[in-house]
């Protein structure tokens, strides 16, 4: 099995550290030329709303820009929140376009959203976010025929709409779902997407939603769909001195953008066995306890390990991280990629490759 990398970019500015959102989506076109000439294989976007530190709330329109400044790298969201583009149709041209301009590159990463001020912001429904999702993949499914269609949905109409221009190659470009509840993970095979998980779930969890996963698929009679996972890397001495050299900027994303009060994060105590809602100002909380199984921390060996015995327990197709959270300089981000390339994942597929191999004397069928 062949494992790509990919980096994923929320274009977040430290306002604190005095970035402004031009310079960070200046500096992403860099960082995304940077990532094509080390043979990174794809980049995707994510996406939330009305957040004060200009979080990407447009990622299509940044994956073109993208895909501009990386011709070789592949264009995705992780996640474009599908229930938030008015018309699905629209959804469908703005992916359209994207895989016209790419060249043939882009990918598809959708998920229903979960913050229910992002849903107020723009006056849709947060209550029938589930149903506007799953009426947003079948309309979307039918565009990408390619024909002329009608859909009579109980959130959106279509009358004799017809995708144009179509994607460049024939069918649809490549999906992912997010999806943690089985229910979600049933929607995500029903409609051939892979399933990307997200860098707070651990390990073990992830693994057994990938095998829940390609159960379902083989339960509803498809071929195994794709695995993604997203996590964070941080290099180090250590993993301690790696957390504490990155303190600051794990601070913003993880305390106030992906706060446990605001994505409902729940804990094992290891001491206790019991599991309890998690809040920002938890002591257990980003410790080096939590992130262990979790994130990719300290030295590069260290890594390359954790990534081999990861990709043998949960199948991964993809891994994908952030080079550069808000805050980091472009030169920081650089060297973080610089560093992923030669050391973690040159070394991953070598190993990878040679244990796909058959062994002296055996043979293949």
């Amino acid at each position: 099995m062949t494992l790509e990398f990919g980096i994923s970019l929320s274009l977040q500015a430290n306002q604190a550290a005095g970035e402004t959102s031009a310079q960070v989506y200046g500096e992403a076109l860099e960082l995304a030329a940077e990532a094509g000439r080390l043979g990174i294989d794809s980049i995707w976007v994510s996406e939330h709303h009305g957040e004060a530190d200009g979080y990407c709330p447009s990622p299509i329109v940044a994956g073109a820009a993208l895909a501009i400044a990386a011709p070789t790298c592949r264009i995705g969201q992780a996640i474009a929140i599908a229930p938030l583009y008015g018309h699905p149709m629209r959804l469908a041209e703005d992916l359209a376009v994207l895989d016209n301009i790419s060249g043939g590159r882009a990918e598809i990463g959708l998920g229903q959203g979960y913050r229910p001020e992002e849903f107020r912001a723009i006056g849709a429904d947060y209550r029938r976010r589930t149903r506007a999702f799953e009426e947003a993949l079948e309309v979307l499914g039918r565009a990408w025929t390619g024909e002329r269609f009608d859909y009579d949905g109980e959130i959106y109409q279509s009358q004799g709409a017809r995708l144009c221009p179509a994607p460049l190659r024939p069918g649809a470009p490549p999906l992912w779902i997010g999806a943690a509840a089985p229910v979600s993970r049933a929607r995500a095979v029903r409609h051939g997407g892979g399933l990307v998980i997200s860098p707070l779930v651990e390990t073990a969890h992830a693994a057994r939603q990938f095998h829940d996963f390609d159960a379902e698929a083989a339960h509803q009679g498809r071929p195994t769909l794709p695995h993604a996972i997203l996590r964070e890397v941080f290099f180090g001495s250590s993993a301690a001195d790696a957390l504490a050299r990155h303190a600051a900027t794990i601070d913003l994303v993880y305390r106030e953008q992906y706060a446990p009060e605001r994505t409902g994060l729940t804990w094992r105590d290891p001491r206790t066995g019991e599991r309890r809602a998690m809040t920002r100002d938890d002591p257990d909380y980003l410790s080096a306890a939590f992130v262990a199984g979790r994130w990719l921390v300290g030295q590069p060996e260290t890594m390359v390990a954790e990534i081999v015995a990861g990709q043998a327990a949960m199948k991964l197709d993809r891994l994908v991280w952030q080079p550069k959270l808000p805050g980091t300089p472009l030169k920081d981000a650089v060297e973080n990629l610089e560093i992923m390339a030669r050391d973690v994942i040159a070394p991953v597929r070598s190993r990878l490759t040679s244990r796909s191999e058959p062994a002296k004397g055996e043979t293949t069928t």
